[in-house]
């Protein structure tokens, strides 16, 4: 069998490394390139910047069906930490793996490690209602949620005021998710009617994001700005995350939290939601030579 060489990959040999990392189209990457015997057999990307959570850039890689199990993809990882080294202290999984699938197990075997878990649920409609419900009316009873909070569409609330929120949330600056949120159109776009804001006076204390998918309702992200966490707004988040269920006209919704996210995580256990997936993000750090 030929020697397995990486390289980093030069302008021509781009588009067919892209064409097996597909979403590495759109952030600027280092690529690296696999061969044996001249042939193409694996790339991987090495997104230049580091990722909000902590230092290190993220890692796609790909190896062609063939050439899998057979130490392309260890190759590649190596060449990338060969890449970084001096420049960042890991690399990242570039998106959350389904614990269950083949890609993070790879991740594993290569010496990545899970920082960061996210929970995917199928909840009931009623039984989140219900269990809501009585949480903000009492904290409303008792005068723990300010008379000019209340929830709004999206599309009706300062949008550069949630594009900073989200860009804090998730890193990519907040120009980049303004655009994302003003050009949501098309299939899997954000429905920015269906996603609701949480308002005290003009300023947005919360969002949730949703979309349809198919025909259930997908809670997207869940996020409470950082002055209002930890108190009311938490609370009348969750209220909102039920009206988009009840506004789907559906027996069930979705949505994924981070699992420290403890609000979003009793939601789901006190409404017996059952939990479809985990995804988790996955970090190596980088050696020093």
């Amino acid at each position: 069998m030929s020697t397995v060489t990486v390289e980093l990959a030069g302008e021509a040999q781009a588009p067919a490394c892209l064409a097996l990392l597909p979403t590495l189209r759109q952030p600027p990457a280092e690529l690296l390139i696999a061969r044996r015997g001249g042939q193409l057999v694996g790339a991987a990307g090495v997104v230049w910047r580091h990722r909000r959570e902590g230092e290190g850039f993220p890692l796609e890689v790909t190896v062609l069906p063939a050439a899998r199990r057979q130490g392309v993809g260890r190759r590649l990882v190596e060449a990338a930490e060969a890449l970084v080294r001096g420049e960042a202290p890991g690399l990242w999984s570039h998106g959350a793996l389904d614990e269950a699938s083949e890609a993070a197990a790879f991740a594993r075997a290569c010496g990545f490690v899970v920082r960061r878990r996210e929970h995917h649920f199928r909840a009931d409609v009623g039984r989140a209602v219900d269990y809501v419900k009585p949480v903000v009316t009492r904290l409303r009873e008792r005068g723990h949620i300010p008379t000019d909070a209340r929830i709004a569409p999206l599309r009706e609330t300062p949008l550069d005021e949630v594009g900073w929120l989200v860009s804090a949330e998730f890193g990519g600056g907040p120009e980049a998710a303004l655009g994302f949120l003003q050009g949501s159109a098309g299939a899997g776009a954000l429905d920015l009617d269906r996603s609701l804001a949480v308002m005290q006076g003009d300023r947005v204390a919360g969002v949730v994001l949703a979309r349809l998918d198919g025909d259930c309702p997908l809670i997207e992200a869940a996020i409470v700005a950082p002055a209002w966490r930890n108190g009311w707004a938490n609370a009348v988040l969750l209220e909102a995350i039920t009206a988009v269920g009840q506004a789907g006209g559906t027996e069930t919704f979705r949505f994924h939290c981070d699992e420290q996210v403890l609000s979003s995580m009793q939601l789901a256990e006190k409404t017996g939601a059952a939990r479809e997936a985990t995804a988790a993000d996955f970090y190596r750090a980088v050696e020093a030579c």
